[in-house]
């Protein structure tokens, strides 16, 4: 008996010793079981994420292809009215024409009655002089010719009236078919605007924290960064390029035109050359947009960022223009700057133009001062509708507000 109470006791001490181990291991598999649970939850919520925002950019996309249908179908609408214009006043013209034609035609046939109507054969009859009557025959066939010529004139004239008024029935049938087409591409627009702000709300709420967001910012002004310094670099490139093309030239006395390449094809030289240095614009440029500054250049972004440029606040589809005469050096879209265009300037300068709605301009093009380039929007998943505009010199941001008035 004193055996199996001793048994009991080391048993029952062993069990107090093992416990803690016992209930330790629990906990942890409590706590690793609460880890995993979190992870599978943070990845369901790092994809829903993901796949509203792909949203968000498919829904942009839609918005940009309508904004670019939109401004066709202005673009169309004013050479129609123009035409239309044109052709009115054409036709008011000609139809004053016709009056003082038809009114010199009654005269003549006023004066043809007043003389008779057997005047060749009273001239036969009077017995005058052959070379008199001679003479007053050739001024009648004068006045025939001349009678024949009124006429013709007026017919012609009431030809191309009638050819007119044809053609602007036409373009009127267009214009109003085209302002249906109108009203139809802005409802869509609104439809999806709708869509995507509600898109963007729900991507919104799956932004885990400031630290996420200001590592996105940053990750996203790099991105910008890096594609300055490849335009610049491109820039110094084409520089390089031309420069000893210039040497050759003036070694060979001989105008070339195009450069042959390593591998035997031919690159053509097509520099921009602005009429005004841009350097000398300063304080004198037009705004790009007009609305109201929302974020003024080098003011708190957040607590590590300041703002590179101006953020200006304007409706959604407003026009955006080109601040000063240059060559397209990027169009299409940028993370966090949706739809971005910039433009070179002279003297190594650049002009910036993001959150736009829709781009008009491809890379290449050349723009004139105060030419539309774009329309406004929010797109690179901004809240609100509003342009965001730099000018740097190379990689150095200048002060926009220092350039425009």
């Amino acid at each position: 008996m004193h055996l199996n109470l001793s048994k009991n006791i080391f048993i029952l001490l062993l069990l107090l010793v093992l416990s803690p181990s016992i209930f330790a291991d629990n906990q942890q598999q409590k706590i690793k079981k609460k880890i995993e649970q979190a992870a599978s939850s943070l990845n369901t919520a790092k994809n829903k994420s993901n796949k509203l925002r792909h949203q968000v950019n498919i829904l942009e996309k839609k918005l940009s292809d309508i904004s670019k249908d939109l401004y066709t179908t202005e673009k169309k609408m004013e050479k129609l009215e123009k035409r239309l214009g044109k052709t009115s006043y054409e036709k008011q013209q000609l139809l004053e024409s016709i009056s003082q034609q038809k009114e010199a035609l009654a005269q003549q046939m006023q004066a043809l009655y007043t003389s008779g109507e057997q005047s060749h054969l009273r001239l036969l009859l009077k017995q005058d002089d052959p070379s008199d009557i001679g003479r007053t025959i050739k001024y009648f066939e004068y006045l025939n010719r001349s009678r024949l010529k009124k006429i013709n004139a007026i017919r012609s004239s009431l030809d191309k009236v009638q050819k007119m008024e044809k053609q602007m029935t036409v373009d009127r049938t267009k214009l109003k078919t085209l302002n249906t087409k109108l009203i139809s591409q802005k409802r869509n627009l609104k439809k999806i605007l709708k869509k995507r702000e509600k898109s963007l709300k729900l991507a919104k709420k799956q932004v885990a924290s400031k630290a996420s967001r200001l590592k996105k910012l940053k990750a996203q002004e790099a991105r910008l960064q890096q594609v300055i310094s490849g335009l610049i670099a491109k820039e110094k490139k084409v520089a390089k390029e031309a420069n000893k093309v210039t040497k050759k030239q003036i070694a060979s006395h001989k105008t070339v035109k195009k450069v042959p390449t390593s591998k035997g094809k031919e690159i053509k030289q097509s520099r921009f050359i602005s009429s005004r240095p841009f350097s000398s614009l300063r304080g004198r440029l037009s705004w790009p947009v007009r609305g109201r500054i929302l974020h003024k250049y080098g003011s708190k972004r957040n607590d590590k960022q300041r703002w590179k440029g101006v953020v200006i606040s304007a409706p959604g589809g407003r026009k955006v223009r080109a601040v000063a005469r240059g060559k397209v050096e990027f169009s299409g879209r940028l993370n966090g700057y949706g739809y971005l265009i910039i433009i070179r300037h002279d003297k190594n300068y650049r002009s910036l133009y993001a959150y736009n709605r829709s781009i008009y301009k491809k890379t290449g093009q050349i723009v004139n001062a105060g030419e539309v380039i774009a329309a406004v929007g929010n797109s690179g998943g901004q809240e609100k509708n509003a342009l965001y505009f730099e000018i740097r010199k190379g990689t150095r941001l200048q002060n926009p507000s220092r350039w425009c008035k």
